[in-house]
């Protein structure tokens, strides 16, 4: 009787006769949950990885930044010369890994790139995420050695603001010392023959594409500033007949 009469007063004032405590999500529930957290974690991941890349990208135009410094601090006091790298020469004294390091003090922070899939095995095998324009580094001579193209002299390039010197190395490339020049007077054959020395999509969000024309990397130019380029666009350039390491 008594139960009864709670119940009207409950009902009166609109109360439920029972309170059952919900301690857990029904299975619809947490299905539910677990498709908006997959939505979310899709939307955000490919923002997340963006991110890394471009902060990735930035540590490595500010490495590059300070390698230009050392090669103009290098060209005062050589006579306005390009540093040497390892091209016809066997001692990587003569490297500019080594002839820069007296002007940028911790070659070793600047010269690994934190994108570089292989930076480690370059970081131990003296070998560096970046690579100078064969152009600028190496005179082409005829066999008996006679200098029939040289652009070595700095002061002597016509356009250094429209020259590029340094590019961000291939992941083929061995990380050895002695890559430490691109091949760029053999770019002329083609897209292939750039990618066999530098990484034109180094910087990219996810996996490379095949033709590696999706993505961007930064390109040092004679006059000291870094520019990120888009890998299509270099691509494009190339195939046009446009060798972009020649100097300007």
């Amino acid at each position: 009787m008594k139960f009864e009469l709670v119940c009207r007063a409950m009902k009166a004032h609109g109360l439920p006769a029972r309170r059952r405590a919900r301690t857990a999500f029904t299975l619809v529930e947490l299905l539910v949950v677990i498709a908006i957290i997959a939505v979310l974690a899709g939307l955000l991941l490919p923002a997340l990885a963006g991110a890394k890349s471009r902060a990735r990208s930035a540590s490595c135009l500010s490495g590059l930044r300070q390698v230009g410094l050392g090669i103009q601090m290098y060209a005062d006091d050589n006579r306005g010369l390009f540093p040497e790298t390892t091209h016809g020469v066997s001692d990587t004294n003569r490297s500019w890994l080594a002839t820069v390091r007296p002007y940028v003090g911790n070659t070793d922070a600047i010269r690994m790139c934190a994108a570089d899939p292989r930076r480690n095995q370059r970081l131990t095998n003296n070998g560096t995420s970046y690579i100078p324009n064969e152009f600028l580094a190496v005179d082409r001579v005829d066999p008996f050695g006679r200098v029939l193209e040289s652009f070595r002299r700095i002061d002597q390039v016509p356009s250094p603001a429209d020259t590029i010197s340094v590019f961000e190395i291939a992941d083929s490339k061995d990380p050895g010392a002695y890559n430490d020049h691109t091949h760029s007077r053999n770019w002329s054959k083609g897209w292939d023959a750039v990618l066999d020395d530098i990484q034109p999509d180094r910087h990219r969000s996810g996996s490379a594409s095949r033709d590696h024309a999706s993505g961007t990397a930064n390109y040092l130019y004679l006059c000291g500033h870094v520019i990120p380029l888009r890998a299509i666009t270099v691509k494009s350039r190339i195939e046009r007949g446009d060798n972009i390491a020649l100097p300007r």
